[in-house]
């Protein structure tokens, strides 16, 4: 069943999923891990006013926040403190607050069925999951394009939940801080087409207040493509053209980006991307005995060797 919470940050749902996961690692029980969830959902709610609108920097603490909460929710069941009851389904449970009606999850895999972590996808570049297949489109055109053509217009046609979140509010046009850029559809095209590249660096004040930057984020038009919203949320599909000053249009469309479980990353791209955010915070020492971790989590027999390898 497709349950879309009113006003709730997806946060809220992966709140649940850490809740699980930190139950797992802590080798709870199963009355444990039910009093765990009941401790991690009640008082864990988040809301979509985190990602719209003039972003603010919570929205980079929001999941981590929620994953912290669950380990404390885990701690707290094992010591046997109960929560709320029933969780779900109770006369103030999720089903009434938050998504307005009683649903049942489909089974997530096992036997001869794949398991749903074999659906996941993950960000090729450093901005919001929404924006991956546009700024990939724009990257492919930027490769069309003849050197110093100038760009009179672009047009981005993709889905409305995408639009929702990366181009529903004026600030999106002229973002002024880094968690507003990274959500911004017209923003990040924009450094696309015009740097060949999105990454940590464009949401600088070098950037933000580039007006031939910006001017080009003001050229971008966004509109909602039906084809992109009957296909997701399997696609995310994305049709962006461009218009020279010359009159040419040079067009791309991506319905699958790089990093999605359809057109996966390697293993040497999902490491460049690694080392590209993690050195710099820890050494370059630390970021490889990381990933060696990460690349061998199932064999640790002790998951704090992770987190200790990630103070700096």
């Amino acid at each position: 069943m497709d349950i879309k919470p009113s006003g709730f940050d997806h946060v809220t749902v992966g709140g649940i999923a850490s809740v699980l996961g930190a139950a797992h690692c802590l080798g709870l029980t199963d009355d444990q891990t039910l009093q765990a969830l009941n401790l991690g959902i009640a008082p864990n709610l988040a809301l979509y006013q985190t990602r719209i609108g003039d972003v603010s920097m919570w929205k980079g603490c929001a999941y981590a926040n929620a994953s912290r909460n669950a380990v404390f929710a885990a701690m707290l069941a094992q010591r046997g403190l109960t929560g709320p009851s029933p969780i779900f389904e109770g006369d103030g449970g999720y089903f009434k607050a938050v998504s307005r009606q009683p649903f049942e999850l489909e089974p997530f895999g096992g036997g001869d069925q794949p398991f749903k972590i074999g659906e996941c996808s993950i960000k090729r570049f450093p901005l919001g999951q929404y924006s991956q297949t546009v700024v990939q489109a724009a990257l492919e055109v930027r490769e069309q394009l003849p050197a110093g053509e100038d760009i009179v217009q672009v047009d981005v046609k993709t889905l409305q939940t995408a639009i929702n979140i990366m181009a529903g509010d004026a600030e999106k046009w002229r973002p002024t801080n880094r968690e507003t850029a990274d959500h911004s559809m017209p923003y990040t095209v924009a450094v696309a087409l015009m740097y060949g590249a999105v990454d940590q660096s464009h949401f600088g004040d070098e950037y933000l207040q580039n007006q031939s930057l910006l001017d080009l984020t003001s050229r971008v038009n966004v509109s909602v493509s039906e084809e992109a919203n009957q296909r997701a949320p399997e696609a995310m599909l994305c049709d962006l053209e461009v218009l020279t000053g010359a009159g040419q249009r040079y067009s791309s469309q991506v319905a699958y980006h790089k990093g999605h479980f359809k057109n996966p990353l390697t293993d040497a791209e999902l490491e460049k991307k690694f080392r590209s955010l993690a050195c710099g915070p820890l050494s370059e020492a630390q970021a490889d005995s990381l990933l060696d971790r990460l690349w061998n989590l199932e064999k640790l027999a002790d998951v704090g060797e992770v987190i200790r390898l990630t103070k700096f």
